[in-house]
């Protein structure tokens, strides 16, 4: 019996010395509210997306256009279930965002964006499972770290 414990003991021991290295892009992850979001440059203007790993498309806020100075056309005429209903999906393009390359959809985020703002917060769209999937990105909860291959 107590050999089987030293040896579980050297076990747990060497397990938690293990160092695991990423070679890629590490973003750290702020919390707010329960929910986390990543901070970009997007055009030139710090902003933040939403982490929504249940998104299944990376969004920007077509009303916030202007802002950040990108441009929007139709998609479809299909509309998308998402967080705010119905939407219509729209082709974003002229943007960057220096952190990373990011296909970004684009579709109205003004009723989520309103849930933002009361907490004196703005977003300029969502990080959606799409770009994680693709990135072979992986979310570390523990030390709010969002990994990118």
């Amino acid at each position: 019996m107590k050999k089987n414990l030293i040896l579980l003991t050297v076990l747990l021991m060497s397990c938690a010395s293990i160092n695991r290295t990423h070679s890629g892009l590490v973003i750290d992850l702020y919390q707010h509210n329960e929910m986390h979001f990543v901070n970009i440059t997007l055009n030139g203007i710090e902003t933040k997306l939403l982490v929504d790993t249940g998104a299944s498309k990376s969004l920007l806020d077509i009303t916030q256009a202007d802002i950040y100075g990108f441009k929007y056309a139709l998609l479809s005429e299909n509309q998308y279930a998402g967080l705010g209903g119905l939407q219509d999906i729209y082709i974003t393009y002229e943007y960057k965002v220096k952190e990373f390359h990011i296909p970004f959809l684009g579709t109205d985020l003004s009723e989520v964006q309103a849930y933002f703002t009361r907490d004196g917060m703005q977003i300029a769209g969502v990080l959606g499972s799409d770009f994680l999937e693709n990135q072979k990105a992986f979310i570390d909860f523990g030390t709010n770290k969002l990994y990118i291959k």
